[in-house]
């Protein structure tokens, strides 16, 4: 195996077990949610998770940016000024952290509202993010060490962190709500207390100065003006899956009920694992494209993006070979014997799945732009994938369309945006690149 395959698997492998983990969360509070509490508690988890996600969102606004740049310098050798841009991100997170999930919490009974809640789901929407945003900033700081932890070269330990945390959460979802009988308020909790541990020991790392990043007294703000628009495309990406499940749970509510969207939150926790992979396999990659763009290894950027690419397809063709094969049997970990309901996810599922197909290309595309500085090129490939082309694909279904067709709409949104994604790539990435490559030969 070759230095760049070597490489590419090291980053990669790590990173999508990490998003696996972090995916598990949700999945592992719908899991108990649904099995020990009840539907409509579950479908309320649900709904809940566009502000899950946005906290998750504005952890990897900082996180990709500060990643980028601190790799950039790394390869450059210029550590003090890395040791600056890393703590500069670091604490700028931590700050903005507090303020907007003080602001959430103050606001939370409109935003529940605005969410989709209704009689049956608002007080348990209430009950699961009132605790949620206790730990907001716990949520965005946990992500934003692991980039950097795996920037600085300890990608296993990265993985070791969240693996733990996520451990810790299976135990205390179980125990808060199996015995304890604390519903949805004890699955977020569980969530919350999952998020400390696994900060906690990531930032070991840093404290105990054992890699090349340290905690430097220089900060210089005036580094965010290129840590966030470099994080602004993968930040859109991640709302995106927030944005989606919005959309959905609400036409869905209009067309199909809440056993609509007791279907689709089967289908959002399983999409979001295969998202997860896909970004799991960007986010490894993106500080490889880093590092070998400030170290002027333009060839090896080509081959870690063909593998990137042959990666996420090949990993698309399996899931959605899984999804067509046994969408009985994974819609049958969320929902109870309910024929209905497990005949309506069986459909949804094997079609809905055909999203991976595109959207993988998609998000390493936008993680690439945001690598190489191009971070204005990937918020345009983000704003493509949500809203704009989501929000167009669903007007023209409630409009022309209806019925089963809905399930469609987002692998017909995948698409379209892959195609000018496509276009861009050839036109400021690879044709620049090939110029770049011949001069040096």
């Amino acid at each position: 195996m070759g230095l760049i395959m070597k490489r590419f698997f090291k980053f990669t492998i790590s990173s999508i077990l990490s998003l696996w983990v972090y995916s598990l969360y949700t999945m592992v509070d719908g899991f108990f949610v649904a099995n020990y509490v009840g539907e409509i508690q579950f479908s309320a988890v649900n709904i809940s998770m566009p502000l899950v996600t946005l906290l998750f969102a504005l952890g990897i606004l900082f996180s990709i940016g500060t990643q980028a740049i601190v790799g950039y310098e790394l390869g450059k050798k210029e550590f003090d000024l890395a040791n600056t841009v890393f703590s500069t991100g670091l604490i700028s997170l931590v700050i903005v952290g507090i303020i907007v999930s003080i602001l959430l919490k103050i606001f939370l009974i409109p935003i529940s509202t605005i969410l989709g809640a209704n009689n049956l789901t608002h007080n348990f929407i209430l009950e699961y993010l009132g605790i949620i945003l206790v730990f907001g900033v716990f949520f965005m700081v946990t992500y934003q060490l692991e980039v950097l932890v795996k920037v600085d070269g300890y990608p296993q330990l990265a993985v070791a962190s969240v693996v733990v945390a996520a451990i810790s959460n299976i135990f205390l979802d179980y125990l808060f709500i199996v015995p304890l009988k604390m519903g949805v308020f004890g699955a977020g909790l569980a969530t919350g207390m999952s998020q400390i541990v696994s900060t906690v020991l990531m930032l070991s790392h840093f404290i105990l100065k054992k890699g090349r990043l340290r905690f430097s007294k220089k900060l210089d703000f005036s580094k965010l003006k290129k840590i966030i628009p470099l994080g602004f495309g993968d930040s859109i990406s991640e709302l995106s899956m927030g944005y989606t499940v919005f959309l959905f749970n609400n036409v869905l509510l209009r067309n199909f009920g809440q056993r609509g969207v007791i279907v689709y939150t089967v289908l959002s926790y399983i999409s979001t694992f295969g998202q997860s992979t896909m970004s799991g396999i960007s986010q490894g990659l993106a500080p490889l494209f880093a590092y070998d763009y400030g170290r002027a290894y333009y060839s090896y950027i080509k081959k870690s993006l063909k593998r990137g690419l042959i990666f996420v397809t090949s990993i698309a063709i399996i899931l959605i070979l899984i999804c067509y094969f046994f969408s009985r049997d994974l819609s049958l970990i969320f929902l109870s014997d309910d024929v209905e309901l497990l005949n309506l996810a069986d459909k949804a599922l094997k079609k809905y799945a055909l999203a991976f197909l595109f959207l993988g290309a998609n998000i390493l595309m936008v993680t690439l732009f945001a690598s190489l500085g191009k971070g204005r090129i990937a918020t345009i490939i983000s704003l493509l994938r949500t809203p704009i082309n989501i929000s167009m694909v669903m007007f023209l279904y409630e409009k022309f369309s209806g019925g089963d067709n809905i399930w469609y709409v987002l692998a017909i949104s995948e698409f379209i945006t892959l195609i000018v994604a496509l276009a861009l790539l050839n036109k400021f990435i690879l044709i620049p690149l090939n110029i770049e490559i011949n001069e040096d030969n």
